[in-house]
């Protein structure tokens, strides 16, 4: 098929909003313009269409930071890229190993969607199915997704006045590599969590397995899931290389634990 002609000025705002992504936080016009060669004038209507289209905000100072679309566009973009069917061998084998229902969530705005499932074969189950909508701050799930989040989405969640998990929550997520939830979000409810991430280490979603705390046990679930995050990590790298899986907190070990580095 012939290639299309190529529209430049797309790609120009395009490397702005790529620009905006991999900045740590809010950033300014100046601080855009240096590294794309272009003046504060282009930049500054760039990031106006940005703005128009929804992918971009200004904040206080007059710095601009990533909406939230872009965490439901990547939503979107992992049903296209056929995720599910993927990893759904290493989902089903862990649903076996533990007899408990396993799902798949992602942030979709101020909540945890879930956007995959494997059920269990047992007669009492914890009754999440995909599309459920679950809090960022009392789900495993949740706390997963927001405490390995970019700290620029981070923050514009905060402003929004969103709840979300306590500070010190966050930082045992990410050094234990999982989150635990016992009769918080939903009662009689339990249910462990883990980050997934893509090829260079971007968190995508969290894998979570769920049972009726009535036969909980945190030591058996947590190994499990974790165990199985990393099968799914090695899945979506393309393969382990050297026993060890890559993320933003730091590697997992060849006994899978979350190594700080």
């Amino acid at each position: 098929m012939p290639k299309g002609r190529v529209l430049t000025s797309t790609l120009k705002c395009l490397a702005v909003l790529e620009a905006v992504a991999a900045a740590p936080g809010p950033i300014g016009v100046s601080e855009l313009a240096r590294p794309q060669n272009s003046s504060r004038g282009t930049v500054h209507q760039q990031l106006a269409t940005l703005v128009e289209a929804g992918w971009v905000e200004q904040v206080e100072g007059g710095k601009y930071r990533l909406t939230l679309r872009a965490a439901r566009i990547g939503h979107r973009a992992l049903e296209q890229a056929s995720l599910g069917q993927r990893i759904r061998p290493a989902l089903e084998a862990l649903a076996a190993s533990t007899g408990e229902a396993v799902s798949v969530g992602v942030l979709d705005g101020p909540s945890a969607l879930i956007v995959q499932r494997v059920e269990s074969g047992q007669v009492l189950r914890a009754g999440l199915g995909v599309g459920s909508h679950m809090p960022l701050a009392t789900s495993a799930t949740g706390r997963v997704l927001v405490a390995f989040l970019p700290p620029n989405v981070l923050a514009a969640l905060r402003e929004q006045g969103i709840t979300l998990p306590p500070d010190e929550d966050l930082e045992q997520v990410r050094a234990t590599g999982v989150a635990v939830s016992v009769d918080e979000y939903m009662e009689g409810i339990s249910a462990v969590s883990a980050p997934l991430f893509d090829g260079e280490g971007t968190l995508i979603a969290a894998l979570s397995s769920a049972t009726p705390t009535s036969r909980f046990s945190a030591d058996s679930a947590t190994d499990a899931v974790r165990n199985a995050a990393v099968d799914v990590n090695a899945i979506l790298a393309g393969g382990l290389a050297n026993g060890w899986t890559s993320s933003p907190a730091g590697m997992y070990d060849g006994e899978r634990r979350l190594l700080s580095v």
